[in-house]
């Protein structure tokens, strides 16, 4: 490159940088040579530089990442980028399922060291790029099980203009109630799968997170310093308490092993940014070919009847749905589900068989449940009990840590099963043909993080728990098939291609602090809803088993439901209900039944959470709108305290209580919201 093609580059970089490249020059432009010292690469959003092993990129002209690099772990050694000899850049134009734009491939060298490529793929009228690191062997294989595409260290990630305050924890799965977490900048946090810089409420973020979920457990990592990010850390091998694996992540061998795609973006709406992340996921791997165009309606036993259920509870069940409720939440699209939970086995295949025709009959679907990845037999029963068909015990099958010895049943009490053995095939196949055969077309499958864990696998080509995942969860589709409605119950938030619905929590009944725990998931896990056909709340419960719930915890328990905009799967006996059975009948119809209610559900996208600066465990305040319509909904989750909430709206509108149909005014934009403790309401607002 001569002198003057030099100059004109760097004066091209730094227009880039400011934001003010001319409508004449291509929205993407590589200046490049391998000779260079330094190479610079820009989009619209976006200047990227290359030197020494080490890579940095401005946004908009601020300076996002300085002197970032990649490493890995080779045996006991940490490497990085900047430790190799000699790198040389390419660059070529892609048009993918993302659009155009040019991948810029990095290759180091050194003749003690694998060889390593860093890829940067940047897409025109976008605010993200993705980012990969391979490793290569000349001779024999690479082994590792962590590789970083992106490490920065000494404070040399900054933030965007306005900074960020906040940081989105992602949780593995929704197992043992996990939460979504939000840390502030002065602490240090690490998220798994996707992450984020951001400020409430609709403030600025920074997203980064993984978009291929076939081999890695992956996570986004920092650590602070007074007042600022002083490292950050996107890598490939995550393995944390909340990914509940008691042995390290696996090793990747092959002659060449490359770490999850990473996806980067900053965005001037953090929620959206984090909706885009979950979209360009599905770019790399389809959701499940749909099953409802509509929200799954319905019931499911083990909201309340749990392991007393039976045929003529469930047959009964779904008489008392079609009499009652099925008017109001059936139309030409949406599908009533009868779903059999655990202990469906107390009721002969002959049993079965007639349930699923009485629902048929009565203008139902009927549904199952199954846990395929794992025993619940105890020690003894593990060794004298054989999977039918093999010479198998289900000690024989159960999952080995690295180390060689069993994994227990501390995890859910259960005991977990290695996916990849032909007896634990055939184990999950008798259980599913013979529910497929009874004309089950709903499937809940619960306790699946069981088949992501690390371990020891019977089939060697297996090296990682998600690889393990895949494996048995690609069985899994093909015996049930393209027809059948499958839920994700306690699962890993990714991979989500091998179903229509996920539920976003853990076990959630009636009262108010579980409706609060299961909208914490909806206040910052939104973004599922762009992974999967239909979020779940998990079981609606207005009654209880026990009979116990307040009329206040039943309407903030419809109302989470109702806002999730997903499945709406009720949960109480509608057989024979605890206590005052006259009562509970008329709370079922009241809030069950209520029309206007099941007509906001029916509009199928979540409400969005409100935030205040504080970052609140759930959202209190959700809105939606449709049309000309906005939908207002507000949570008190206080047991004691009455709550008094000023929510914006559009000025002179009129907002009525959809649970009472009692319209108020508001005053110049704004609605004042009077709570009970436990209590919660939505509004429709509507212009005068």
């Amino acid at each position: 490159m001569d002198f003057l093609s030099r100059i004109l580059a760097i004066i091209f970089s730094i227009i880039t940088a400011l934001g003010i490249i001319p409508n004449s020059v291509p929205k993407l432009v590589v200046l490049e040579d391998i000779k260079a010292e330094e190479i610079v690469a820009s989009t619209e959003s976006y200047a990227f530089s290359y030197k020494d092993g080490r890579f940095s990129v401005a946004f908009r002209g601020n300076t996002l990442l300085a002197d970032a690099v990649s490493e890995y772990k080779l045996a006991d050694k940490t490497v990085s980028s900047d430790d190799y000899d000699t790198f040389a850049m390419t660059s070529e134009r892609i048009t993918d399922g993302r659009g155009e734009g040019t991948r810029l491939t990095v290759t180091l060298t050194d003749d003690t060291l694998p060889a390593m490529k860093q890829f940067f793929t940047l897409y025109e009228n976008t605010e993200y790029f993705l980012v990969n690191t391979e490793l290569s062997a000349s001779e024999g294989e690479v082994a590792t099980n962590y590789i970083a595409p992106i490490v920065v260290r000494d404070g040399k990630i900054q933030n965007a203009s306005p900074r960020f305050t906040n940081f989105l924890e992602v949780p593995f799965d929704n197992d043992n109630w996990a939460t979504f977490e939000t840390s502030t900048i002065m602490e240090s946090a690490l998220s798994h799968e996707v992450g984020a810089f951001f400020t409430p409420d609709k403030g600025n973020g920074f997203v980064i997170g993984s978009v291929t979920h076939d081999v890695w457990k992956s996570a986004v990592e920092y650590k602070n310093k007074v007042d600022t990010v002083n490292e950050l850390y996107v890598y490939s091998g995550a393995n944390t308490a909340l990914t509940r694996d008691q042995s390290p992540h696996g090793t990747v061998r092959g002659e060449s092993v490359s770490s999850a795609t990473f996806f980067v973006g900053v965005y001037d709406n953090w929620k959206e940014g984090m909706n885009e992340y979950a979209r360009v996921n599905t770019t790399f791997t389809p959701k499940r070919k749909s099953v409802n165009t509509a929200n799954p309606i319905g019931w499911n036993s083990w909201g309340s009847i749990q392991d007393k259920i039976s045929y003529e509870s469930a047959v009964a069940t779904s008489d008392y749905i079609k009499e009652n409720l099925q008017d109001t939440w059936k139309d030409d699209n949406n599908v009533v589900y009868v779903n059999l939970d655990s202990y469906w086995d107390n009721m002969s295949d002959e049993q079965l068989r007639a349930f699923v025709k009485h629902c048929e009959e009565n203008g139902q679907v009927a549904g199952i449940y199954s846990s395929p990845f794992v025993s619940w037999w105890d020690e003894y029963g593990m060794q004298v009990n054989y999977v039918a068909g093999t010479g198998y015990s289900y000690n024989d099958i159960r999952l080995k840590k690295a180390d060689g010895t069993y994994y227990g049943n501390d995890i859910d009490g259960c005991y977990p099963l290695d996916v990849t053995h032909p007896a634990t095939y055939i184990h999950f196949k008798n259980q599913l043909e013979r529910l497929m055969n009874c004309g089950f077309k709903y499937i809940k499958l619960d306790f699946l993080v069981h088949g992501s864990l690390e371990g020891q696998y019977y089939d060697e080509s297996i090296q990682t728990g998600i690889q393990a995942y895949n494996y048995a969860m690609n069985k899994i589709t093909e015996i049930v098939g393209d027809d059948v409605f499958i839920n994700l119950s306690m699962a890993p938030v990714f991979p989500y291609n091998y179903a229509n619905g996920r539920r976003l929590c853990c076990d959630t009944y009636y009262k108010i602090n579980e409706t609060e725990y299961m909208l914490n998931s909806l206040t910052y896990g939104f973004w599922q809803s762009e992974l999967y056909d239909w979020i779940d709340p998990d079981h609606i419960v207005v009654w209880g088993k026990d009979g116990k719930a307040s009329e206040r915890e039943a309407r903030s328990r419809v109302l989470s439901g109702i806002v999730t905009g997903g499945s709406f799967l009720t949960g109480d006996n509608f057989v024979n209900p605890a206590k005052n059975s006259e009562k509970a009948f008329s709370r079922y119809e009241k809030l069950l039944g209520n029309e206007r209610l099941i007509d906001v559900l029916k509009i199928g996208r979540p409400f969005e959470g409100v935030l205040d600066e504080k970052c609140p465990y759930a959202a209190e305040v959700f809105t939606l709108t449709e049309g000309d319509k906005e939908y207002v909904a507000v949570f008190n989750y206080s047991k004691v305290l009455v709550k008094t909430k000023a929510v914006d709206v559009p000025a002179d509108a009129v907002a009525e209580n959809l649970f009472t149909g009692k319209k108020q005014n508001t005053c110049n934009g704004t609605l004042l919201v009077t709570l009970q403790p436990g209590d919660g309401v939505i509004y429709e607002i509507v212009k005068k």
